[in-house]
């Protein structure tokens, strides 16, 4: 009876831990000086639609929501449409605050995103930020159909 009951704990216990998402970090860039730090993390999870990508933007400055984000390549600007997920991210820095949103990837792939192209936040304190972006990681992650 013991073991049956360690085997099934350990089948759950090996079921959860599969089910998991796991985290596929695309890109990460950020800026800091003495007095501005701001940031964002660009993964996708493993559970996740294919064309759903996740951004994490971090930012020591006070805001309470991104206005707008879009990429800039060359003379080109795409706005991303993008929606905030309701997911906390935690830091040992009281001073950042973080703004976690979700886009689809297939807004970038119908507008031939260059490489070396630039992300540019705008906040609603009227400031934006604006942060290298490779557009070449972030089309390479959506799986082929």
């Amino acid at each position: 009876m013991k073991h049956i009951l360690y085997t099934l704990l350990l089948i759950l216990s090996g079921t959860i831990a599969n089910a998991q998402q796991r985290k596929i970090s695309i890109d990460y860039q950020y800026f800091r000086d003495v007095k501005n730090y701001y940031a964002y993390d660009l993964f996708r999870y493993s559970g996740s639609p294919d064309n759903q990508v996740m951004l994490n933007f971090t930012t020591n400055a006070a805001f309470k929501k991104i206005e707008k984000i879009y990429i800039v390549a060359g003379d080109v600007e795409i706005k991303l449409k993008f929606r905030q997920r309701d997911e906390v991210v935690k830091s040992d820095n009281p001073e950042q605050k973080f703004y976690p949103v979700a886009f689809d990837i297939d807004n970038l792939l119908e507008n031939k995103l260059d490489c070396q192209s630039r992300i540019v936040f705008k906040l609603d304190n009227n400031i934006s930020y604006t942060l290298p972006f490779n557009g070449c990681n972030a089309l390479l992650t959506k799986p082929k159909s």
